[in-house]
């Protein structure tokens, strides 16, 4: 199980809104087969996730942006108890509660 978290915190919104653009982009491109959309309900401002097959592994990547930060995520053989799901969901939680001045440690 690997999974790969990168932020990417921006000055405004719109900024933001930009980055997150960009990130779908560069992930759909770089896909190696043709990627299958991947429902994840979260409460992050947009998202973008989906999953696809390659040489016998099962990837999972979603793009998320919650306010100016945007956050990638991406996720090879994960288990059905660790799915890019609650790797989301936690991470949006982690950012909401960085954004209101508080200490996002688990």
């Amino acid at each position: 199980m690997d999974v790969q978290f990168t932020l990417l915190a921006h000055d405004s919104v719109e900024n933001a809104k930009a980055g997150m653009k960009a990130a779908v982009a560069e992930n759909r491109k770089g896909a190696n087969s043709k990627p299958k959309p991947l429902t994840i309900d979260t409460a992050a401002d947009e998202i973008d996730a989906f999953t696809e097959e390659d040489q016998g592994s099962t990837y999972q990547t979603a793009e998320l942006r919650v306010g100016s930060v945007v956050a990638v995520m991406s996720g090879e053989n994960l288990p059905k108890d660790h799915e890019l799901s609650s790797f989301v969901k936690m991470q949006v939680d982690r950012i909401t509660t960085a954004a209101t001045g508080n200490n996002p440690d688990a």
